[in-house]
């Protein structure tokens, strides 16, 4: 495997911090945080970091073990990584429980505005943006490397402190123009090839009820045009990418996108844009990725036109159809659609209007369905997993009608959703599952070793009742999610 613009550096008299991402390369390195943070890091010459994957057991610069670094810091980008950080941790010899290691364990990403499930394994929680705290708060362990004193690194903001168990504020990056990382690393095994990762915008300013995304990620920010033109030109000198890969939630309501992609495609370098809104899709975008060589767009209805509007998603079908048109008659030649089954009220006549809906578009479409996973900061945060019957039934509906579509095992989206909203107790079950092999079955059997029902963290949560996740604070109040959850409710019939 060939990387372009590694770090390698002499490790003696520097603190050595293990960056891993608890899932395969090809993904990792197509994660803009991953290279944020090698970044980031590596830019002090008192910090070495080297990187660790799901599909390696030793670092990829100096083949050095896990155990041999000073700070072990996790990238906890999807919930079901909770169980390969176990499995990483216990494979290197590590013990999982943090009162009996040495080595710091730290955890940052979106998963970590609910820590609990995980708390008996990690010592610290970064939660929020890295840029803002991350360094200080390893110069900060690194004049003490004396586990006794962690509770004081509880002064961070950001930082939630397993031990303590301290009320946090997430911390965010309000000045994007002062920092992107150019230097980033290409390699032909990322999922997105050799691109160069480039973040137009931060945080999402739609409001959709089931998304995570825009309640943690506020308030939205975003590059201005000079400072993203600048970046592109640094990166291209220092990468020399194939293609560059703008990033942003719904990265088509840029404020300067249609000159952005004007001045990529000056740059003779293929234009990428992994997901865009339809009702904000613009022919200019359509024709500078069509002209770059991009050949196919993704986008999200999420489901029918009655819960989108329940969900607040703010998408008509309508936008819908004029979206697909427009990008098949400009030279798009595939369109990936990602729908949910298992919402709140959801019917089977929402399932054939989902139906009907993609039947109606002319042209070569994908499917991508995914259950819902209720997840904690959202309006939907107190919603119960749908009903695994349901769920099949649903799916059956959609496999009967289409084959070029790719389902999501339900019993994933379960335990997904288990720890998504799990508590400190879940800890307990992710140890015992460890051991008995983190199959579906191995879980079963964890659960009913601690009396537990095996449905216990995906049932219905009335609004009264406290939830594991209420002392970190994202920015939104929990009487707004409550209202937005009553509204949404409210308005299931209306709509």
């Amino acid at each position: 495997m060939r990387e372009r613009n590694v770090i390698i550096k002499e490790y003696r008299k520097k603190l050595r911090v293990a960056l891993v991402y608890p899932n395969l390369y090809s993904v990792g390195m197509s994660n803009l945080g991953v290279q944020l943070l090698y970044d980031l890091l590596n830019s002090r010459e008192d910090i070495y970091c080297e990187r660790f994957f799901m599909d390696f057991n030793k670092s990829l610069e100096t083949n050095s073990l896990l155990q041999d670094f000073d700070v072990i810091a996790f990238s906890w980008q999807f919930e079901l990584d909770a169980l390969n950080i176990l499995k990483i941790l216990h494979r290197n010899r590590i013990p999982i429980r943090r009162e009996m290691r040495n080595q710091l364990v730290i955890a940052g990403g979106p998963c970590t505005v609910n820590p609990y499930p995980m708390r008996n394994f990690i010592d610290l929680f970064y939660i929020g943006d890295a840029e803002v705290n991350l360094l200080n708060l390893l110069y900060a362990w690194n004049e003490d490397k004396g586990k006794d004193n962690l509770e004081n690194l509880a002064d961070f903001r950001g930082i939630y402190v397993s031990e303590k168990d301290n009320s946090v504020d997430r911390t965010y990056f309000k000045d994007l123009d002062s920092y992107h990382p150019t230097n980033q690393i290409m390699s032909s095994a990322s999922a997105f090839g050799k691109s160069f990762l480039l973040e137009a915008s931060r945080g999402c300013s739609s409001r959709c009820r089931f998304c995570m995304g825009g309640y943690i990620t506020k308030p939205r920010r975003e590059r201005s045009l000079k400072r993203l033109i600048e970046i592109t030109n640094e990166g291209i000198k220092s990468c020399n990418p194939d293609k560059i890969a703008v990033l942003g939630a719904s990265i088509s309501d840029y404020s300067q996108i249609d000159n952005l992609c004007h001045h990529l495609l000056n740059k003779s370098r293929q234009i990428s844009i992994p997901s865009m809104r339809a009702d904000s899709l613009s022919s200019e975008v359509l024709k500078s990725l069509v002209s770059s060589g991009q050949r196919s767009i993704t986008l999200a209805p999420e489901s029918s036109q009655r819960l989108r509007c329940v969900m607040n998603k703010g998408i008509n079908t309508s936008d819908i159809f004029d979206a697909t048109k427009l990008a098949f008659d400009l030279g798009i030649k595939r369109i990936k659609l990602y729908f949910m089954i298992g919402l709140p009220g959801e019917t089977k006549e929402d399932i054939k209007e989902i139906i009907n809906l993609v039947r109606g578009i002319k042209g070569r479409v994908k499917l991508s369905v995914n259950p819902f996973v209720p997840k904690p900061h959202t309006p939907y945060q107190w919603v119960e997993f749908a009903d695994q019957g349901i769920l099949r039934e649903h799916t059956n509906l959609l496999k009967k009608e289409f084959s070029n579509c790719v389902f999501e095992n339900p019993k994933k989206s379960f335990l997904q959703a288990t720890i998504a909203r799990g508590d400190e107790s879940l800890g307990r079950i992710l140890e015992r599952a460890l051991v008995y092999g983190f199959g579906l079955g191995a879980f079963r059997r964890a659960f009913k070793d601690e009396g537990m029902n095996y449905n216990h963290f995906t049932s219905a949560k009335d609004l009264d009742d406290p939830l594991p996740w209420d002392k970190i604070n994202v920015g939104v109040k929990k009487n707004r999610l409550n209202r937005e959850y009553t509204q949404a409710f409210n308005t299931i019939n209306a709509c």
